[in-house]
């Protein structure tokens, strides 16, 4: 049985489109080489339904199909999920390494240690001055001197316990605005669901949408633990430390409270530094500054002035946010209790608060010790966060490559389909060329004597 000799033209016809439509996915694939977050996208060709022929001319006689060219399948979007959990996964962790170092980083300067304005050089002075006057305690220049270097040790103390306290407070901000920024991105991912599910049920497949999601949702993972489930028409569910953020195209406005199960990620970093961290280090520093108030003041209290009277308080204040000296002593250093009998020239009393420098008052430990077992453990803590970060990113980086490798766009390959799909149209071109021009041949000069 014959077939109609038009039926050539239509599989060169199809030829020519399909492999139009892979150079123009190959084209969009180069032009986003470098765009942020693009997954290289691919044409999938299949062959078009075969024509069954009633019988053809075999023996014995049965049944054939005749091939009818070629069709577009898809436009597949080349990602590997997989690949996408671990990068989430990895980058939860990055992030909050990062938080982590950058405010243990930001407290390390608010100590300025090692440095002559640090507080082991105010405190190292003010043992100074008590042994200075336990050696000339008649002086009123070395009575001067002590009051000012006390003064410079107190203010040292409240100006770092400022600073904790603003850091605490400047952590907390940024808490409520990376809180703020998780529902954007959530509010973004809802309305992007919304969108591809219409297109997804129009029978679209909106490769670039979904790119810009998945985007999104590599954001959201460094700023806390994320997960998510597919839903309905192409749209996903996603979940914000325990939480839900994104139902289909609904999305919820979450508030610290919500996040019972935040375990990692840019977030819980900030919230440990806030609520753990900086106060360790501010109750450290607390500890030794009311011990120094508390010793000070009752050594001070068993000695006698210059004028042969008790000793009162050489401190005011209960910790390092409001330690001050004695605002009498600075204006009458001669008030300062040196002496432990009252006698001229006895200096006993400031002798034995200047060997409280060697003396263990805070458990096993000097005050001086103590402050430097805490300052260590600053140091100790940036470094390990920074050992944090530079494995985190190190895996990151790592994994980030492992997707660029299977969804990145390369260059030299895309080039190589350009060559490819435009020898396929030109071929399709020339089968058309050839089947017209047979077709010409028929119509116009079959039955025409002397052609």
């Amino acid at each position: 049985m014959g077939i109609s000799t038009f039926m050539g033209l239509e599989t060169n016809l199809r030829g020519l489109l399909a492999q139009q439509q892979a150079l123009d996915v190959t084209s969009h694939n180069i032009a986003n080489a470098s765009t942020t977050g693009y997954s290289r996208q691919t044409a999938v060709l299949v062959a078009s339904p075969a024509y069954t022929m009633p019988g053809v001319s075999t023996a014995p006689a049965g049944a054939g199909q005749l091939g009818t060219g070629v069709d577009v399948a898809a436009y597949q979007r080349i990602r590997d999920a997989f690949l996408d959990v671990q990068y989430r996964a990895q980058s939860m962790l990055q992030g909050q390494a990062q938080a982590n170092q950058d405010g243990l980083q930001q407290v390390q300067l608010a100590f300025n240690e090692p440095t002559s304005s640090g507080i082991s050089g105010l405190l190292a002075n003010y043992w100074s001055a008590w042994q200075n006057l336990s050696n000339n305690p008649e002086d009123m220049g070395t009575r001067q001197a002590l009051a000012q270097s006390a003064s410079s040790l107190a203010d040292g103390f409240t100006s770092l316990s400022g600073q904790l306290t603003t850091l605490q407070s400047q952590t907390s901000q940024n808490v409520s605005d990376t809180i703020t920024s998780v529902n954007s991105f959530g509010a973004q991912i809802a309305q992007l669901n919304l969108t591809i599910s219409k297109l997804e049920v129009a029978g679209d497949t909106p490769n670039d949408l979904l790119d810009q999601r998945d985007v999104l949702l590599d954001k959201l993972s460094a700023l806390g633990n994320v997960s998510t489930t597919a839903g309905a028409n192409g749209s996903v569910d996603v979940s914000f430390g325990g939480a839900s953020l994104v139902t289909a195209a609904t999305s919820s406005t979450l508030a610290e409270s919500d996040l019972t199960g935040l375990t990692a990620g840019k977030l819980q970093g900030l919230i440990t530094l806030r609520d753990t961290t900086i106060p360790g280090y501010q109750t450290s520093l607390n500890t030794i500054a009311s011990t120094l108030i508390t010793k000070t003041n009752t050594q001070s209290g068993l000695g006698f002035d210059l004028n042969g009277n008790p000793g009162g308080a050489f401190f005011t204040g209960t910790d390092a946010s409001n330690i001050a000296v004695n605002p009498a002593l600075v204006s009458n250093p001669s008030l300062i209790a040196a002496s432990s009998t009252g006698a001229v020239g006895d200096s006993g009393n400031a002798l034995a608060i200047a060997d409280m420098q060697h003396t263990n008052v805070i458990g096993s430990s000097t005050i001086d010790v103590a402050y430097t077992q805490l300052v260590t453990q600053v140091g100790s803590d940036v470094q390990q966060a920074t050992n944090q970060v530079d494995t985190t990113t190190a895996l990151v980086n790592a994994l980030q490559s492992s997707r660029q490798s299977v969804s990145g766009v390369n260059l030299d390959e895309e080039m190589t389909n350009l060559i490819t799909y435009q020898r396929g149209y030109q071929a399709s071109a020339r089968a058309l060329s050839a089947m017209d021009s047979m077709l010409d041949q028929l119509i116009n000069r079959t039955g025409r004597v002397g052609l």
